[in-house]
């Protein structure tokens, strides 16, 4: 359903949220080594994310990438609309180019409501959520602290 792009952005921004505190600078070849994701790949997301100041980034041999305080505020939507789009949500659940209310798919109803209740969730969890949730053992993401 999400792009790898926005899969690999979400565990980069929880991550670099977790150490916040603790105001430590990840490299991307560090990053992509811990999360396990492919460095190349993982470089063009950190760039993304912070172009949009989502994450904070320091060029040169001592830089990296890091948290912002208001990182944590972000909502889980803020992070898909970089890499998707808003688009997302309004198109076709088979991909047709004309799909509406008054021409709709076969599933048009269904999936109508799978994107507003998709939207809605994205829209209300934030970073701070997803830690508080992995911080009380009520989730889990693979090569997270």
């Amino acid at each position: 359903m999400i792009s790898k792009s926005t899969e690999y952005a979400l565990k980069t921004v929880v991550f670099l949220s977790q150490n916040l505190e603790e105001g430590k600078l990840f490299g991307k070849k560090a990053l992509a080594e811990k999360l396990e994701l492919p460095e190349s790949y993982l470089a063009k997301v950190l760039q993304q994310l912070a172009k949009r100041n989502i994450i904070g980034s320091i060029k040169g041999p001592q830089g990296g990438f890091y948290a912002l305080p208001e990182t944590l505020n972000i909502s889980l939507l803020d992070i898909v609309d970089v890499f998707e789009g808003l688009e997302f949500f309004k198109k076709c659940g088979l991909g047709q180019e004309e799909c509406d209310d008054e021409n709709p798919c076969p599933i048009h109803k269904d999936y109508e409501a799978f994107r507003s209740n998709l939207k809605k969730t994205l829209e209300n969890k934030t970073i701070r959520d997803i830690i508080s949730d992995l911080d009380a053992g009520k989730a889990f993401l693979k090569n997270l602290i």
